[in-house]
């Protein structure tokens, strides 16, 4: 038998002479090709082999430190090493970090209302687990178990140091959800180190919720990582995006544990640490690290950090953008000092600062002076610093501004804390835009009086505002004297929107730009009647009878629409029977298009619904984010999936419940009194009746969220 290699030689040597003298010298190239794609088979095959027998070798050196967890049931508690223990919920996995009975496992396989956990070990023997202690930064859990006498110690696997990590190296994800005897093997490749804001590594081997809490390795067997689920928002993707099975996985640095491992096994829950401080842009990686709120109180605030400071050093390193700050804090925890640097005034003095981290702050009320400014289109190139103050378009109704003198027509030009007698005057705040005002106020507590510098008629004046709480009822705006025949009703089509919503579209311009109301009906329709009981919509409508549905909901808040300037979206489902998660990404896409089209107010922002639409909106509004300043339901109530985070600068939003004669009240409570303990201000529509929809109070409502 000739093989590969000896058939190549033979190739070679004849085919010189065989192209000259042979006829069909032809058939030797052939030969020749074959030959070369047999080498090349023959090397790729030993090459796998060398691979797999790599992997089996990994895998096999830290296996015995992999063991399957789950929640123990009622019938574990008071047991202590037992054989019979009753889990309560699916299996996970975990990995073993100290020889005498420690493991880590996550938040997903022992959730934060349990306190003990069942551990099956390599050889079978299964074991009761209390909870030491938890990183809720990172979702992992420390367990103990207590071993039998004369057990011999656990292995304890090695890390792999970060400075042999490479991008493209292969990886090893481990796990015994699955079978407790046999652990899973997942293989990929390391594609990122620095995730979650430098918390996390990401691969591509396979991981699932069967494997979080086992080991990433690397092919030596070391131990780059232990799997676990990432919030969306960590890998700076959309709240409510589900990264599980979406061909990426995440690993906590095992280092990183084994350096916090004594605070976890003294009982400590190590918590995200806080600072207290606000930017002028949301976008975490782009924007300036400049503070453009300082929560009173907060550990910001207690180290010296000003609004208007530019942090330029944490922790040694420069910060150029908030993404380098947000790296920096990402991994201390509550009670580690942050040493940063902040170049503070015009003349860039430098200023050291040492800030001691926390883990809550109390909810945030949102103070204001009651001041209504005029609205501003935001340009992508536009600089702060350009604005010229902040003009009052008019004034809350018996709100702290208007009962300390300010009028319509005055500019706000700086703002500082008012001067108390026997203390050190605070330096004047230029206040150039109104996002500027905001964050100052958004930084002091309700009651703290404010000196406002006032541009009245080209006369200059200092007028005291002590500043309230954001007021929860909705009063009368004022209205634009503008034909409804200007405003339009057009369809936002983009090429990834299968059913483009209607919108109505009042006149603009740059400096009249819109407010905006996306309003959410029935399911299949929009901007339909709040009407309970009625029937899903779209279940007797074909596409022409939809269409003119929601051509007679249009012209339903074309006057309102036109009064108040604010362009109205009205989205219908996919699905005729249900919202669904599709629709918000398509009614993301819808508002870009309405930005093309007309001038849009940021501040002025709002979602509302009625019925399963009310439900939608805000699930909608929440994975939209901080850009969305207030949600109004109708006949309708918080959704079940809704998690309420107590409020924050720069992450608070208006609310607004109206309700219909037999419509869930007591629910409705429930809701208003959860809300306004995480801080959100609720006010209540008065009792929906007739068709139940009130545009013309939704639309000055839409107004009235510029409030400073």
């Amino acid at each position: 038998m000739i093989t590969p290699i000896s058939a190549l030689l033979q190739a070679v040597s004849v085919a010189p002479q065989s192209r000259r003298h042979h006829p069909h010298g032809i058939i030797w190239a052939c030969v020749l090709v074959a030959s070369l794609h047999a080498l090349r088979t023959q090397a790729a095959d030993e090459v796998s082999l060398e691979e797999e027998a790599a992997f089996r070798g990994a895998a096999a050196v830290v296996a015995p430190a992999v063991v399957r967890v789950e929640v123990a049931g009622a019938s574990a508690i008071g047991l202590g090493a037992a054989a019979e223990v009753a889990p309560a919920s699916g299996a996970s996995s975990g990995l073993v970090v100290a020889s005498d009975g420690w493991v880590i496992a996550t938040s997903f396989a022992v959730p934060n209302d349990a306190s003990q956990a069942v551990i099956t070990l390599p050889d079978g023997n299964r074991l009761v687990a209390r909870v030491a202690g938890r990183d809720v930064a990172r979702g992992l859990v420390l367990l103990k178990m207590e071993l039998p006498a004369g057990a011999a110690p656990l292995l304890v696997p090695e890390a792999a140091p970060r400075d042999t990590w490479l991008v493209g190296q292969w990886t090893i994800a481990l796990g015994r959800g699955w079978n407790a005897a046999e652990p899973s093997v997942g293989v990929g490749i390391l594609s990122a180190t620095n995730r979650a804001w430098g918390r996390a590594v990401q691969t591509d081997a396979s991981v699932s919720p069967a494997n979080y809490g086992g080991p990433l390795l690397d092919i030596h067997g070391r131990v780059i990582g232990i799997l676990a689920p990432l919030p969306a928002e960590m890998a700076g993707m959309m709240a409510g995006t589900e990264l599980y099975d979406s061909g990426i996985g995440f690993a906590v640095p095992l280092e990183d544990m084994f350096r916090v491992l004594p605070r976890l096994q003294a009982g400590e829950t190590l918590a995200p640490g806080i600072m207290g401080i606000g930017y002028p842009s949301r976008d975490p990686l782009t924007s300036s690290p400049v503070v453009a709120t300082c929560r009173a109180g907060s550990p910001a605030a207690r180290a010296g950090i000003r609004v208007g400071d530019r942090i330029i050093e944490a922790a040694g390193r420069p910060v150029t953008r908030v993404a380098h700050l947000r790296h920096a804090i990402a991994g201390l925890y509550a009670g580690d000092r942050l040493e940063l640097v902040v170049e503070r005034g015009t003349a860039g003095e430098r200023v050291p600062l040492g800030v001691e981290l926390v883990a809550s702050l109390p909810p945030w009320r949102r103070p204001v002076l009651g001041i209504v400014p005029r609205r501003i289109a935001l340009r992508p190139d536009a600089n702060e610093a350009e604005g010229k103050g902040v003009e009052v378009v008019w004034l809350w109704p018996d709100g702290p501004a208007a009962r300390a003198g300010l009028l319509p027509g005055d500019i706000v030009t700086a703002v500082r804390v008012a001067p108390r007698s026997g203390e050190a005057e605070d330096v004047l705040l230029p206040v150039p835009t109104a996002a500027v005002l905001s964050g100052f106020v958004a930084g002091v507590e309700p009651g703290t009086v404010l000196q406002l510098s006032v541009d009245r008629a080209g006369q200059s004046s200092a007028i005291d505002v002590a500043v309230a709480v954001q007021p929860t009822f909705v009063p009368a705006a004022p209205v634009r004297d503008i034909d409804p025949a200007t405003t339009s009703i057009e369809k936002l089509e983009a090429a990834e929107i299968a059913r483009p919503p209607l919108a109505v579209l009042p006149a603009a311009t740059a400096d009249a730009p819109l407010g905006v109301i996306v309003y959410c009906g029935l399911p299949g329709e929009g901007g339909g009647a709040v009407s309970p009981g009625a029937p899903a919509g779209g279940q007797a409508k074909g596409n022409d009878g939809l269409e003119a549905s929601l051509r007679r909901n249009a012209e339903r808040w074309k006057a309102a629409a036109t009064r108040y300037g604010v362009a109205v979206v009205l989205p219908s489902s996919g699905d005729p029977q249900r919202w669904g998660r599709e629709d918000i990404q398509s009614l993301a896409r819808a508002l870009d298009t309405l930005r093309q089209r007309r001038p849009i107010d940021a501040s002025r922002i709002a979602f509302a619904g009625s019925g399963a639409g009310g439900a939608f909106a805000w699930l909608a509004a929440d994975a939209l984010g901080p850009a969305v300043r207030g949600v109004a339901l109708l006949d309708a109530t918080l959704p079940r999936q809704a998690t309420i985070q107590p409020t924050e600068p720069g992450r608070s939003r208006a609310v607004l419940f109206g309700t219909v004669p037999g419509g869930p009240v007591a629910k409705v409570d429930a809701d208003r009194r959860k809300l306004e303990e995480a801080g959100y201000p609720v006010g209540l529509l008065p009792e929906l009746v007739g068709d139940g929809l009130p545009v013309e109070t939704l639309c000055s409502w839409v107004e009235s969220l510029g409030l400073l």
